[in-house]
């Protein structure tokens, strides 16, 4: 076992990151938008912009292009550095997190935050960095009060998203629609 260092309330980097939820074969092509989860998802429609693509669910829509809604929350792209986010308050825990796990689960923070005799963090951040259409990007989950601030950000490519959702089940649709994300050719800065 590998012990990580997590940050609770707000920031949270984790050491250790789980399999992407879009497998190779349902998104090997920019050109292509299959659902993550083949079989039981509901139809994925293909975003097309000058440099990538990503894929969004059907029931989603945008007025720009560049910010898509769909039930519980939204998401928006953009080019250059993210919009910086307000940093409330930081406590360092400590988890240990088996080789090849995912993110410690919000029962496991908290069981080690009262092991180490801090209280249980009112908010919890999951951040760490997976390689998504080519280019490596850092993928979070800030999560406060059951709101969600989600985000993706390609350094090396210059794109980041942003998300807000109202609960767990659209955040980790956000957290697909920024899996989804592939380069064409050069990605621009």
């Amino acid at each position: 076992m590998r012990l990580c260092a997590l940050a609770v309330v707000v920031i949270l980097p984790a050491c250790a990151s789980g399999p992407a939820v879009w497998t190779p074969a349902a998104r090997t092509s920019p050109e292509s938008c299959a659902p993550p989860e083949p079989g039981t998802a509901a139809p994925w429609q293909l975003v097309t912009t000058p440099t990538f693509t990503f894929c969004v669910p059907q029931a989603w829509s945008t007025e720009d292009g560049r910010t898509w809604r769909g039930p519980g929350g939204s998401v928006t792209w953009g080019t250059g550095r993210a919009p910086e986010r307000t940093v409330v308050q930081r406590v360092e825990v400590r988890v240990r997190v088996p080789p090849g796990g995912g993110p410690p689960t919000r029962a496991e923070v908290e069981a080690a935050a009262a092991a180490q005799g801090k209280g249980p963090p009112s908010c919890t951040s999951y951040r760490h960095s997976e390689r998504v259409g080519g280019p490596v990007a850092t993928i979070y989950d800030n999560e406060c009060d059951n709101r969600h601030m989600t985000g993706a950000l390609w350094l090396d490519a210059g794109i980041y998203f942003q998300g807000e959702a109202s609960d767990a089940v659209t955040a980790s649709h956000q957290l697909q629609v920024f899996r989804s994300v592939r380069f064409l050719g050069t990605p621009a800065r």
